[in-house]
């Protein structure tokens, strides 16, 4: 999904009582407890929804969900 121009620095970033945040106006959210219903979703913040979708249930079919199973990488440069 792409980024919109200028809102790079804001893709990915962690806070102490979330998981991690994907872009400034919280575009896709996971919590610290991701099987409990809280995690949510409501892109075009950052993050260009695809034209002509629902910007809240783009991604995950509602705009609040679980997650089921999380993988996570990290580049080391």
């Amino acid at each position: 999904m792409p980024l919109k121009p200028g809102e790079e620095e804001y893709a990915i970033y962690c806070r102490s009582d979330y998981g991690p945040i994907f872009g400034r106006g919280h575009d896709l959210v996971i919590v610290n407890e991701p099987n409990s219903n809280d995690c949510w979703t409501s892109l075009n913040n950052s993050y260009q929804c695809p034209f002509g979708q629902t910007c809240t249930t783009f991604l995950t079919g509602n705009e609040h969900f679980t997650v089921s199973e999380m993988e996570v990488y990290v580049i080391q440069i």
